[in-house]
């Protein structure tokens, strides 16, 4: 039944006329019933090239499990293109959903489905397309680490479109649950370009990197009787001559429970 629903609800996001991949690992197994969660992320990328360096990327994002198995948030993102004197721009909103399709343990692995929406806010010559991104989470626990990994699709709707076809991007995290103040991650985010027309590996996007990660208890910081504070920070090395030299990338969460 949980199957079913989280098939039909995709099928509708899909049937409506996607929202741009950043920095961030989606986990079928970390939705939080019964919490609201308010978050920004941001990622600056840097290069020898002036032309290449100064792309920014954030976003505030608030969301909450609907149930335990639906997660689902609303997004504002905030654009800077690479290239001396670009402006910020407030460039999508975006809807994002995640579903977990069986219950942790089940199987091998745990599986989720990702589906979101990102309606572009950006007009004139800094206009870009709206987008729907889609496709698996995958996470695996062995031994003392958590393994995860993104397989996601995106495709570019309406006039301002740049590409056709879908885009398909991929992510992986290795975690090494250390404690639950601090714990390393090597994380490794590429950009394979247009399915069917992927160009050769040198020309595509790829960043490998280290990131540290966490969560405190906001009564420890003495901030409240409940909730929690985490924290990802990490510095990604451009692994191929396309990719900036480098991407500083961070994560903030507050969850409070209701």
């Amino acid at each position: 039944m949980r199957n079913l629903l989280a098939c039909t609800a995709a099928a509708m996001l899909l049937a409506a006329p996607l929202a741009r991949a950043d920095y961030h690992m989606r986990s079928p197994t970390e939705i939080d019933f019964g919490e609201v969660e308010i978050e920004h992320n941001g990622a600056a990328a840097f290069d020898h090239f002036k032309d290449n360096s100064g792309a920014r990327s954030y976003t505030v994002e608030i969301g909450t499990g609907l149930t335990p198995w639906w997660h689902t948030e609303v997004e504002v993102g905030f654009q800077r293109d690479s290239g001396a004197a670009q402006p910020t721009l407030l460039d999508a909103l975006v809807w994002e959903n995640m579903f977990q399709l069986a219950e942790p343990g089940e199987y091998w692995a745990d599986p989720g489905f990702y589906i979101e929406y990102g309606q572009s806010l950006t007009r004139g010559r800094h206009a870009s397309a709206n987008e729907i991104t889609f496709g698996p989470a995958v996470s695996k626990d062995i031994g003392k680490t958590t393994n995860s990994i993104n397989l996601f699709f995106t495709r570019l709707l309406g006039p301002d479109q740049t590409t056709q076809g879908l885009d398909f991007t991929y992510a992986w995290q290795t975690k090494w649950n250390v404690s639950e103040r601090l714990s390393p991650a090597l994380e490794i985010y590429g950009d394979a370009g247009v399915v069917g027309r992927s160009p050769a590996l040198s020309q595509q996007q790829m960043l490998i990197g280290p990131v540290a990660l966490g969560a405190f208890k906001l009564h420890d910081l003495g901030l409240g009787n409940a909730g929690k504070l985490k924290y990802e920070i990490g510095y990604l090395f451009g692994a191929t001559p396309a990719s900036p030299n480098g991407v500083v990338r961070w994560r903030l969460e507050l969850e409070i429970p209701f």
